[in-house]
């Protein structure tokens, strides 16, 4: 759930929501989506392979941070709830893999449907920056700063992408 209030800053620090998954994986599905655009892959073709590269990272993710568990001594969390608090990650992949149906199911366009599905992991990128901005700081001015910067590295890899690999 994306808070758009200010209760965490209240809260002890152990209580905040990890926001780092949902944005990493925010990053990767905009990266794995403009990466396979105009590959001569289908629209299906990147919506399976988002879905299953999230899943991927997700459990390297999960096994990383079990291991460094176990390497001081089993102290913190739980296998499952370090399972859970990465789940954010897979989250990230779900809109745009369902838009990538599209044309599939409407006869939209394939590449129309694959740049409305980076529209939309940068508008994730974007929502939740607004939403770790508006935790952190006081004001919706600097919510909106970070928002901007997690949308800007969306857009930092599309231009690479488009000034690289065309």
């Amino acid at each position: 759930m994306i808070p758009w209030h200010r209760s965490h800053r209240d809260r002890p620090e152990h209580e905040i929501p990890d926001y780092t998954p949902a944005i990493y994986g925010s990053l990767l599905v905009t990266t794995l989506t403009v990466v396979q655009w105009h590959d001569n892959n289908g629209a299906e073709l990147i919506a399976l392979s988002l879905l299953i590269s999230v899943v991927v990272f997700w459990l390297t993710h999960v096994w990383s941070a079990v291991v460094n568990r176990r390497v001081h001594g089993g102290v913190g969390p739980p296998s499952s709830e370090i399972a859970r608090t990465e789940a954010t990650m897979l989250t990230a992949a779900v809109l745009p893999a369902l838009v990538l149906t599209l044309p599939r199911l409407t006869g939209m366009d394939p590449d129309t449907a694959i740049g409305a599905a980076l529209l939309v992991s940068l508008a994730q990128l974007f929502l939740w920056g607004l939403a770790v901005g508006r935790i952190a700081h006081e004001g919706w001015p600097m919510a909106l700063a970070v928002a901007s910067v997690d949308c800007a590295f969306g857009i930092l890899i599309v231009v690479l992408k488009v000034l690289v690999l065309h």
